[in-house]
């Protein structure tokens, strides 16, 4: 068995979680190496005993390469077995400066050798964002001169619209594994333009980022003052205080399903992201990958909580009528 397809097959069991690292590196004061290294080790202590988890960096997150460095100095603490649960998805394949997609070959292994300078091995390698151009040379150059040389074991597709996936998955599907998209009770696009129908019908796990709505579905952000000067989040129009004031509406919904003590708003949230298979879409898995860089954070996050049956029919009942305000990049107009 292809190591892509058994990396799949992974992606593809409920019991397999996953961990955005972006929020250790991406910010004007990156955490302490030290307290990056403490929070993974507290992931790996609080999901279940044998589950799989998925890593997600990026060689542009904060200062190139820095995000890949923590993760692997993480990883040199493990013994084999414990290496053998996490798969380390990295992100890469853009102008490290303008973040423009890069995919022709040159640019594909440039991008690549760098990341294989802080890592001796990469489970998985997704380009950011799809070079139109060259989308062909980008995959072309994945496999034959990594994954075939047993330098990388597969690759993933990012911020991929269903059409892209379905031509990709044509031609190269046998070495594609998941499509990280974004998803949340405040982004469910996905969801209604046929790109999660089309992920189930070819058995292809999604990979959910940005599962607590940037922060507004933990109960953490109820206005601009909550959030930090040059924080990117200042500028979508989802932010604003008028737009949160109605957004907080679904957070009050969401409030009922809280059992204090017990299952947390986080918990909640992402709870309804992993039971999505259950309903409409059997063939494939929903993995959120939510951050956090404290243990308390984490131990919240990565104690994974269930939904009944039927509170997931009441809130998916809420969420039909409810409309968000803001969209994804959607900048606020300056009055």
């Amino acid at each position: 068995m292809s190591t892509a397809k058994i990396i799949k097959e992974n992606l593809l069991k409920s019991s397999t979680l996953g961990y955005g690292l972006m929020s250790f590196t991406w910010r004007a004061t990156p955490i302490p190496i030290e307290q990056a290294v403490a929070t993974m080790g507290t992931v790996m202590k609080t999901i279940p005993p044998q589950s799989h988890i998925m890593f997600n960096v990026g060689e542009f997150y904060g200062e190139p390469l820095k995000n890949l460095k923590y993760c692997q100095t993480f990883l040199d603490t493990l013994s084999k077995q414990e290496r053998a649960r996490i798969l380390v998805s990295v992100k890469g394949g853009v102008d490290l400066k303008t973040f423009a997609p890069r995919g022709s070959r040159a640019d594909v292994r440039k991008s690549l050798d760098n990341c294989l300078t802080a890592m001796p091995y990469i489970d998985i390698f997704e380009v950011a964002r799809l070079d139109e151009a060259n989308w062909e040379e980008t995959f072309e150059t994945i496999i034959e001169d990594y994954i075939k040389k047993g330098k990388v074991g597969a690759c993933s597709l990012s911020e991929v619209t269903q059409e892209q996936i379905q031509k990709i998955h044509e031609k190269f599907g046998e070495y594609v594994v998941a499509a990280e998209l974004e998803l949340s009770m405040f982004s469910q696009n996905i969801l209604k333009d046929g790109t999660a129908e089309y992920c189930n019908k070819i058995g292809l796990p999604i990979i959910c980022y940005s599962p607590l709505g940037r922060g507004l579905l933990t109960g953490q952000v109820k206005n601009t003052k909550d959030i930090p000067e040059g924080d990117f989040r200042k500028m979508l129009a989802r932010f604003s205080d008028e737009n949160m004031k109605h957004n907080s509406i679904l957070l009050r919904f969401l409030e009922k399903f809280v059992i204090p003590g017990e299952r947390s708003l986080p918990q909640v949230a992402l709870a309804w992201i992993r039971k999505l298979p259950e309903s409409k879409f059997p063939n494939t898995n929903f993995i959120p990958i939510p951050s956090g860089t404290t243990k308390e954070r984490v131990t919240e996050n990565f104690t994974p909580k269930t939904l009944s049956s039927s509170e997931f029919e009441e809130i998916n009942k809420f969420l039909e009528s409810f409309v968000t305000k803001g969209d994804r990049y959607e900048i606020a107009s300056k009055k």
